[in-house]
């Protein structure tokens, strides 16, 4: 019988299990915003296939980076990566192309910035991804879900009210928005105080 270390495959396979085993869990826990180099992006429960395979090879972060408008750091400040993850894909333009929902937020060397839902269009060139839309950009989220259903962006997280410091969110923010042939529209939100 051959020992483990004579087995290179084994290693391997140890290794991509213990990836796959992390997406899972990343999926399942809701996932935190993902750079550019992770090894799959997580997507929400409600959602069959594969994350926006067709744009994969797509680098989110600076795809986003120009939409974010984020202020400029001083010259060579390493904590400025802008960070981007995909958190749903689905056809919200009803043109039978599926669109890609991106979280991401502006770098800060202290407390994070209000995360953003941003929509590009299934019909653009993947080396062009076109902007539709930012979502939930009416509220401080510190962490967001998205799920497509029906055609309907639905947003779901931990917000910070006027009244709370930054480091603390004091509401759960639920938000629809649908596509009406030229922009996303809020359809609703309800807000509820966190206990």
């Amino acid at each position: 019988m051959n020992s483990p270390a004579k087995q290179p495959g084994h290693r391997f396979g140890a290794r991509a299990g213990a990836a796959a085993l992390t997406t899972c869990l990343a999926t399942v826990l809701g996932g935190g915003v993902a750079g550019a180099d992770s090894a799959a992006a997580p997507v929400t429960a409600g959602h069959t296939g594969q994350a926006a395979h067709r744009l994969d090879p797509v680098n989110w972060p600076s795809v986003v980076e120009p939409a974010l408008k984020c202020p400029k750091p001083r010259p060579k400040a390493s904590w400025y990566v802008v960070e981007a993850r995909v958190a749903a894909v689905g056809d919200l333009t009803r043109d039978g192309r599926r669109e890609t929902v991106v979280v991401s937020s502006c770098p800060t060397s202290t407390s994070s910035n209000p995360l953003i839902a941003f929509v590009y269009d299934g019909a653009a060139k993947t080396s062009s991804p076109r902007l539709l839309g930012r979502l939930g950009k009416n509220r401080y989220f510190k962490s967001l879900r998205v799920t497509i259903r029906g055609g309907l962006v639905h947003l779901n997280g931990k917000a910070v009210s006027d009244q709370a410091p930054n480091c603390c969110p004091d509401l759960t923010v639920r938000q629809t928005y649908k596509w009406d042939g030229g922009k996303f529209r809020m359809t609703a939100e309800k807000t509820s105080r966190r206990a």
